[in-house]
């Protein structure tokens, strides 16, 4: 008796530390992103740099890879000419509002958004960004003119 006493602490034991390892994980990973949220962490990585990041947040296909290395190189070379004004330049857009229009849901997944990037001088571009939802996760299909 004392032993099915001790293997059903055990099972509790155990169950218990199950739910609170995914209750965990829920609160330190959070729900996935947006599509907006992943839209803005999208640009801050290209922003920044961040070339991992950027890949984890887009679809690797032909069209994404081109938008991302075109972007690189022009990043690179103005890092070589002059590194100073690309820092700058980084941190004014860093710091530029990003705000979104048209959102239209095409289904479940797919998505489709008009995104304007207004830096604090009062300058502004408008790209049309299409998502697609993979894994649960919202990534970055398309960036192009908006129409």
């Amino acid at each position: 008796m004392k032993k099915f006493i001790l293997n059903i602490i055990i099972l509790i034991c155990i169950a218990g530390t199950g739910v609170l390892a995914a209750w965990f994980v829920k609160g330190c990973c959070g729900s996935p992103m947006s599509p907006q949220e992943t839209v803005q962490s999208f640009y801050s990585c290209l922003f920044r740099g961040d070339w991992n990041g950027i890949r984890n947040l887009s679809i690797p296909s032909a069209e994404m890879k081109t938008y991302c290395e075109k972007f690189r190189a022009f990043r690179e070379k103005a890092m070589k000419a002059d590194s100073l004004t690309l820092t700058a330049a980084t941190e004014i857009l860093s710091n530029a509002r990003m705000t979104f229009s048209e959102d239209r849901h095409d289904g479940r997944n797919l998505f489709s958004t008009l995104v304007t990037i207004t830096t604090d001088t009062g300058s502004a571009r408008t790209r049309k960004v299409e998502m697609r939802k993979e894994g649960g996760r919202w990534l970055v299909a398309r960036i192009g003119a908006s129409e």
